[in-house]
């Protein structure tokens, strides 16, 4: 079943159920109260004879009669008048030739002096009792017994229930139809909303979007939600596939040269000088490509929310191991390197990824800066902040590539075909320090170089 015939129906329902429930109190209340008119009506009449014999002193309870009291010819009321032995001696002429029934044990309760309501079924017609006994100075003379016919009643009551039925049926096909309507209006944007979602499927257009609905309710929240989730859908798609043409484009290189490599081998496997040669290319290419694919597993963690192992880290202690393990990159290039400040500051970080910028942000520096030039290393730190600088004194990135640098396989032009790399490692780089909640700053001029300054958080102790 649909969801508009479902909640049509749960409409319909509660309106039935709404309906049902002020039927059943109204007619309850309307019952109640004719059949407390039909009371107070006996009563009145029962009255009305009690008042005739208290004043008529000294006349036996026989001489109540028509001409005493007009009770007698009442229409729709019948009145019997017992004496004190419970012997019948008037009633009403609407009554005949029969007499209202009383049983032994009623007749001594009314000549007890209780008065009592009953309801009888006499000859197939409900009729309502009210027994009262007659009293003069406080002595029981007899009873009188008023009875009225409950038939106009029922005949009140059957007509209640047809009409609260007629119209409680009206009601209820008016609700079903004008709930149907409703519902039909309110689901018509969520119907575009999944026309539009079956079409972009088919299509496999993720640049359609939702026409927005004018409305400001949880429709428009919802039509806006989805908006943006096909925005964040189309990133993530464009950035995979870009991502899947910059990996099969970098590993392309490495893998030809490789089977290059591996075919000189088989040719010329029995040069030793070749041999060592080719040997050493695919060595060279084989540590290259297992970084590379090193770097592009890191990035699918970092995608799939990989969180670091924070604690406090001596970062000064950190590049000082750092600064000796890669020592032999500044005699391969012949790099001067120089300490500027150096303050000790402690930060809460990752060890091993923390090991793995500085690693990265010295290589960088090495490899892209010229032969004997200066690279300056600085250490500070502020109240909240520790900072590290590594600036490269001959080396310029131009304005437009230097809001590249940190994208994946982005390279400068002017090094991408000379030197070795695969433009990953800057991207790693700030994914670290962001999970380290610190920023990283690349600044380049032509008088001062390229620095990269990272800042990480303070430990407070």
């Amino acid at each position: 079943m649909s969801l508009r015939w479902r909640l049509t129906l749960w409409y319909a329902g509660l309106i039935c159920f709404v309906i049902l429930g002020l039927v059943a109190i109204s007619y309850k209340i309307l019952s109640d109260s004719l059949k407390k008119e039909i009371d107070n009506t006996l009563v009145e009449r029962a009255n009305h004879v009690a008042d005739a014999v208290s004043v008529v002193p000294n006349r036996p309870i026989e001489g109540i009669s028509e001409e005493t009291t007009d009770e007698f010819r009442s229409p729709g009321v019948y009145l019997q008048i017992l004496d004190a032995n419970g012997n019948i001696i008037a009633h009403s002429f609407n009554l005949g030739q029969q007499d209202l029934p009383i049983s032994d044990i009623d007749e001594q309760r009314l000549l007890s002096g209780t008065s009592f309501y009953q309801t009888l079924d006499i000859e197939g017609q409900l009729v309502r009792l009210y027994h009262q006994p007659l009293s003069r100075d406080n002595i029981i003379l007899g009873g009188v017994q008023v009875g009225q016919s409950l038939r106009s009643l029922e005949i009140a009551q059957s007509q209640l229930l047809l009409s609260y039925s007629i119209s409680g049926i009206v009601v209820v096909c008016f609700g079903v139809v004008g709930g149907w309507i409703i519902v039909y209006v309110g689901l018509q944007p969520i119907t575009r909303l999944s026309e539009t979602t079956q079409e972009i499927i088919a299509a496999e257009d993720l640049k359609r979007r939702v026409e927005t609905y004018s409305g400001a309710d949880e429709i428009r929240q919802l039509e806006k939600t989805f908006n943006q989730m096909l925005n964040r859908l189309q990133s993530l798609f464009e950035s995979q596939q870009r991502f899947l043409a910059e990996v099969a484009h970098e590993l392309r290189t490495p893998l030809s040269s490789m089977l290059g490599n591996v075919d000189l081998l088989i040719r010329y496997g029995d040069d030793p000088i070749r041999k060592s040669e080719t040997t050493s290319a695919l060595q060279r290419t084989g540590h290259h490509v297992s970084r590379l694919l090193d770097d592009l597993l890191l990035l699918a963690q970092a995608e799939a929310g990989w969180k670091l192992q924070l604690g406090p880290l001596r970062l000064d202690d950190l590049l000082i191991e750092v600064y000796e393990e890669m020592q032999f990159l500044s005699i391969s290039n012949q790099a001067n390197w120089q300490f500027g400040k150096w303050e000790p500051g402690i930060v809460i970080g990752d060890k091993d990824r923390l090991r793995q910028v500085l690693i990265n942000l010295i290589d960088n520096a090495v490899k892209y800066t010229p032969t004997k030039s200066i690279i300056m290393f600085e250490l500070w730190s502020s109240d909240r902040q520790v900072y590290f600088r590594i600036n490269s004194i001959d080396s310029v990135i131009s304005p437009d590539e230097i809001q590249k640098v940190f994208k994946p396989f982005f390279r400068a032009k002017a090094y991408s075909n000379s030197t070795l790399g695969s433009g990953l490692g800057l991207s790693i780089v700030q994914w670290i320090v962001h999970e380290h909640n610190g920023q990283i700053v690349v600044h380049s001029t032509p008088n001062s170089g390229t620095s990269f300054t990272l800042s990480l958080p303070k430990h407070a102790s």
